[in-house]
């Protein structure tokens, strides 16, 4: 089957207007093709995100139903444990690759009613991505690149517990008497209703939580603080030292929402992770020294080549770009002007 004639049947039968023919033709090419499964799954990942809603779950529905009703017809009845293991091999999967373009409350009804709701739901976000969700209690979440987002079937039942790895913003959807908790990586966010961020990647020394509005619980191994707006608290791993303090802006601390960059006295060692999450690439540094470099302000991260510009007109540092691959050089003819 050609892609363009998979893409033909897809859409007719996402529209209940399919042959049977032609799903048993779909659904067999999705189950026995590895590779065009996977083409299919990026097809469903890049399509519209305003694809209406109920033709979504039709959609995944359908699928589900007519690959377990031909792996059915296939297979005799003693491997029919098979089966069971296939299709929810196959729901997990269409979780975690769906999911951008489905609400996460949509997807959690789904597969609480058909069965699989003992899995967790995972939205992952690659290098050089970004994501946001509606949760099951009509919380909103953007994830920023190389971040995964994690909670159970049971979220919203009695609390709503989250694993994050990465960073995320949250707008909490009200609701006094089940707690809003994301945990991550000796850092913990406690929220009734409020807007905060939290930046917690297991690779990263430093995790932080910053507060936009509302009230907020942060939990560290050494303590507990409470956080008002524009408050922001971060906690080093290394020396186990937490700091708060004031910021003039919480809403800076997201700009990467809308393509901005954030740097509060970081060194280039940190500032260089994000880099390679944001843009996707490798960088290393010449000099070991110049990883203890930093930098405070908000750059625009439209551009790589810009962004790096930046950092050399503030610093006596070089860089070279060689396909994906960035290195940091020291640049020696600046070094007496940087440092009088």
């Amino acid at each position: 089957m050609q892609k363009e004639e998979c893409i033909e049947i897809f859409e007719r039968y996402v529209r209940n207007r399919a042959t049977d023919s032609e799903i048993k033709r779909l659904t067999t090419w999705i189950k026995d093709n590895q590779e065009i499964s996977l083409w299919l799954e990026q097809q469903i990942i890049n399509s519209s995100s305003a694809i209406d809603g109920e033709i979504q779950m039709r959609m995944l529905k359908n699928i589900e139903k007519a690959i377990y009703t031909n792996s059915k017809n296939d297979l005799t009845q003693d491997k029919q444990p098979n089966i069971r293991f296939r299709l929810n091999k196959w729901i997990r999967v269409a979780a975690l690759f769906i999911l951008p373009i489905l609400t996460a409350a949509g997807m959690y009804f789904y597969m609480s009613k058909n069965g699989s709701a003992s899995a967790p739901l995972i939205i992952a976000v690659e290098r050089g991505q970004k994501a946001n969700i509606t949760l099951p209690d009509g919380s909103k979440a953007w994830l920023n690149s190389q971040s995964k987002l994690t909670y159970s079937a049971d979220f919203n039942k009695e609390k709503r517990t989250l694993q994050l790895d990465g960073e995320a913003y949250f707008e909490v959807a009200h609701n006094p008497k089940k707690p809003f908790i994301v945990q991550s990586n000796d850092i913990s966010v406690e929220a009734l209703g409020t807007a905060f961020g939290i930046k917690a990647y297991h690779e990263d020394n430093i995790v932080s939580s910053i507060l936009m509005k509302g009230k907020v619980r942060v939990t560290t191994p050494d303590g507990v603080s409470i956080l008002m707006p524009n408050r922001r608290v971060t906690y080093n791993r290394l020396t186990h030292k937490k700091t708060q303090g004031s910021v003039t802006n919480a809403t800076d601390f997201t700009g990467w929402i809308h393509n901005e960059l954030r740097f509060e006295n970081e060194s280039l060692q940190e500032i260089a992770k994000d880099l390679q999450r944001i843009y996707n690439i490798e960088i290393v540094f010449a000099n070991e020294q110049l990883k203890n470099q930093h930098y405070t302000g908000t750059v625009n991260n439209n551009s790589l080549e810009s962004v790096l510009n930046i950092i050399t007109l503030t610093s006596p540092i070089s860089f070279q770009i060689n396909n994906q691959r960035v290195t940091f050089y020291e640049n020696k003819g600046l070094t007496a002007h940087f440092n009088p």
